[in-house]
């Protein structure tokens, strides 16, 4: 791309003059030196591209059809939009007092036909320029004003709120002064200002609060415990923001204070409620995580906790280098199960089997999940094969003997479970999905042995 495409536009400039010849020199002119240029022909022309985009300069000629040249001036420059435009007359008129009519409707600037190419680029930057600082001076007019308006805006309202927040805040408001002893050590407090919800709070009166020194009865007080916190805002300049539980009325309170002069100013709050529905709301929301994981028919934890269970204990079994050992189980001849005794007899026994395998397990870090239809699974931490092995002997023998009654089962009279069992000390080479095929494959090799037993299968790793 050119150079005159890559150059930043410098103004845009309306020209207004009946001669095309000159309004083909003087575009070509301006445009080579980096101006975005408008020509028209005539006032009315010049007027409605105006309302279209103010350009930031006029070159206007005098004489011109319908509209003349002072005419159009004077009516840019009653007009309180485009007074500021600023205006070059370009004109074979040269007599004195064609300028200074010119120069009384408001031009900036006038210059005779004919012309030199460079003066009028000069004159052209020279208006420019001096129109963007008159811009910029009153931007900066306009912000100080702004700002002055703002802090004159403040000053009133804080008076106002001076005046009015003691006696109408519904919060405690108060301000002490720091009592300090011969080296300059702040060892108490004396309240200064105090509002009626303040006093009230602490079971005085404002009168009586006044020039009271803070640590007077302290004990008990509702301030008790924070006055270390007052000296750290005094000394260190810190914003002291803190939820403080009151005791003696089991009350929490919301506690802001800031330095003021040597001393501070606080403001308190009862949120004795807000922190009731907090703490229910927190309550509830741990019941909906705990929903939110738990299979709602066996009431064990269900496989998208099973995903997310794994990954963890994964990783902390990486970190620790411990050996992480998992069971898959299903419910044997569960189909046939539901075919005898119906599907709610069915949803039952699978709670059962649930409730039992839940009972098989001592240590909180081991987990019964839900894996799917018939399919439970335990995720055991910390466990290597012996002792993952014992564990699903246990579940298999306690299962058997709940004796749910399985008259289609072909291998017992009672509800049985098949189990495949698995561990691994998790490594780079190594992933939870190939503990899952693991364990499933020994799970497989369960069934196909005849069911209502446990295998293991050793995760073997790939070869460094």
């Amino acid at each position: 791309m050119g150079k005159e495409y890559d150059a930043p536009i410098k103004g845009n400039i309306l020209i207004v003059d009946d001669s095309l010849d000159n309004l083909r020199l003087l575009s070509s002119v301006l445009m080579k030196q980096g101006y975005r240029v408008h020509c028209v022909a005539d006032g009315e022309m010049a007027l409605h591209a105006i309302r279209g985009e103010f350009p930031d300069l006029i070159l206007l000629d005098v004489v011109l059809p319908a509209i003349s040249g002072y005419k159009l001036c004077q009516i840019l420059q009653t007009n309180e939009k485009t007074r500021e435009i600023p205006i070059i007359f370009i004109s074979a008129l040269d007599s004195e007092s064609d300028k200074v009519q010119a120069f009384k409707l408001g031009c900036s600037d006038y210059i005779t036909k004919p012309f030199f190419l460079r003066e009028l680029v000069l004159r052209v930057e020279n208006q420019l320029k001096i129109y963007r600082e008159k811009e910029n001076f009153k931007k900066l007019l306009y912000q100080s004003a702004q700002e002055r308006k703002t802090v004159a805006h403040d000053l009133n309202q804080s008076r106002a709120l001076l005046a009015g927040v003691l006696n109408s805040s519904l919060d405690g408001v108060a301000a002490f002064e720091a009592i300090r002893d011969r080296w300059g050590i702040i060892v108490n407090f004396r309240w200064l200002v105090v509002n009626p919800v303040a006093a009230m709070t602490v079971g005085e009166t404002g009168d009586s609060l006044r020039g009271k020194l803070l640590l007077e009865n302290l004990s008990g007080h509702l301030f008790e415990g924070l006055f270390d916190l007052f000296v750290q805002v005094v000394e260190n300049c810190i914003v002291l923001d803190k939820e403080h539980y009151y005791n003696r009325d089991q009350n929490w309170f919301h506690i802001v204070a800031v330095k003021l002069g040597d001393g501070f100013a606080m403001n308190f709050r009862d949120i004795t409620d807000r922190k009731q529905m907090e703490i229910e709301l927190k309550e509830a929301n741990l019941e909906l995580k705990r929903q939110a994981n738990i299979d709602s028919l066996t009431q064990v934890a269900n496989r998208r906790r099973f995903d997310e269970y794994l990954n963890q204990e994964w990783s902390r079994c990486a970190r620790e280098k411990q050996t992480l050992a998992l069971i898959l189980c299903d419910v044997d001849f569960f189909k046939f199960y539901n075919d005898a005794y119906g599907h709610q007899a069915g949803d039952e026994c699978l709670h059962k089997v649930a409730q039992g395998m839940s009972l098989a397990i001592k240590r909180p870090a081991d987990v019964v999940f839900r894996y799917g239809g018939e399919e439970f699974a335990m995720i055991l931490p910390f466990t290597q094969g012996e002792g993952a092995l014992t564990v699903a002997e246990d579940v298999r023998e306690r299962i058997l003997k709940l004796q749910i009654p399985h008259d289609l089962s072909q291998v017992s009279n009672y509800v049985t479970l098949s189990l495949g069992v698995s561990s691994i000390i998790p490594s780079p080479d190594s992933s939870p999905e190939s503990l899952i095929a693991a364990a499933d494959r020994a799970l497989y090799e369960a069934k196909a042995l005849g069911r209502n037993r446990v295998k293991y299968k050793a995760l073997e790793l790939p070869l460094a």
